[in-house]
């Protein structure tokens, strides 16, 4: 379901934006986030409970560890970020010990990393953000125009929408402890002629984000930088030898099962985590050859190796169950 700022959010945001501006100027370190390709990361559809576990186990890091600032409200807490080849993972922890609405936890994207050329985002001098999302709602920003209420295309949702975890229902709004997003790539924002056209919303391998809210005293994190990382190459040398040879073999069969997390001494051939059948089939592929960096010197008749590899895999299996 589409939802709009309401009024009193904006209401909200404005006399944050005052209130902070008569403070002491406000000083946001930036920092740069680790390119991590994942495929390891879902939102939506876990266990209960499990919901953030596959953050720690694929080894992602705290990009920005926020102290206490915003007691008694959303008190942002940790910020991660990894993406794969279709959306970027953004995870926000707070410093709740109880869950509360988190209707008012917004992203804020400077895509061109030009903070003259977007919104100034609670006009302290941060960020100039050129989209943003309200949890799961997105809108195109502009110099001086917090929403521009442009029509947006893409991602699963067909609206540019983040798939979100916890979600809206029936009930209301998210409520929880925390907060993470699967934000689309492919998301079009139908710019007019005027401000160039329909364009992609993250025209850039690079951008410069933030959470924050304008709750209580209101929070908002350090500027963080983030480049969109590049699928693994597939490399079935396990051992690093230089030859993809039976040594591997018996490492992915070590392997085998490992859901997440895995590495590719594991025997993670593909780089998503897993030790499955996927590698195997391409540590077959190479089998008797040179790393992925090199070329394949000699590959078996292609009827003898399908063979050898179903007959690898039997055993593998009947090892393991």
């Amino acid at each position: 379901m589409t939802r709009h700022m309401t009024s009193c959010v904006r209401l909200s945001l404005a006399a944050l934006a005052v209130a902070m501006a008569a403070s002491a100027p406000f000083a946001a370190a930036q920092v740069t986030a680790p390119s991590i390709y994942t495929t390891a990361i879902a939102v939506q559809g876990e266990e209960p409970g499990t919901e953030f576990d596959d953050w720690d186990a694929s080894g992602i890091p705290f990009t920005v560890l926020d102290p206490v600032d915003n007691p008694g409200d959303v008190d942002i807490a940790g910020v991660r970020i990894a993406n794969d080849s279709e959306f970027i993972y953004i995870q926000a922890t707070t410093h709740l010990t109880s869950p509360t609405s988190l209707v008012n936890l917004f992203l804020a994207f400077d895509t061109d990393q030009d903070k003259t050329t977007g919104f100034d985002v609670l006009q302290i001098g941060v960020i100039g953000s050129e989209f943003g999302y309200q949890n799961d709602f997105p809108f195109a920003q502009y110099a001086g125009v917090f929403n521009l209420n442009l029509s947006i295309t893409g991602g699963p949702i067909g609206n540019g929408g983040a798939v979100i975890y916890p979600f809206w229902t029936e009930s209301g709004a998210p409520f929880g402890l925390g907060m993470e997003w699967k934000i689309p790539l492919d998301v079009v924002v139908e710019y007019p002629p005027v401000l160039g056209g329909p364009a992609p919303a993250f025209p850039n391998a690079s951008f410069d984000f933030v959470v924050y809210t304008p709750d209580g005293l209101g929070d908002i994190i350090e500027v963080i930088s983030y480049t969109l990382a590049s699928p693994p190459a597939t490399d079935a040398d396990f051992d690093d030898s230089g030859l993809v040879d039976g040594a591997d073999f018996l490492t992915w069969q070590r392997g085998f099962g490992i859901m997440s997390g895995a590495a590719h001494a594991q025997g993670d051939a593909d780089g998503d985590g897993a030790v499955d059948g996927a590698d195997l089939t391409l540590w077959t592929a190479a089998y008797g050859g040179a790393s992925a960096t090199v070329a394949i010197a000699t590959i078996p008749e292609p009827a003898t190796l399908l063979l050898a590899g179903c007959a690898l895999l039997s055993a593998a299996m009947r090892r393991r169950f």
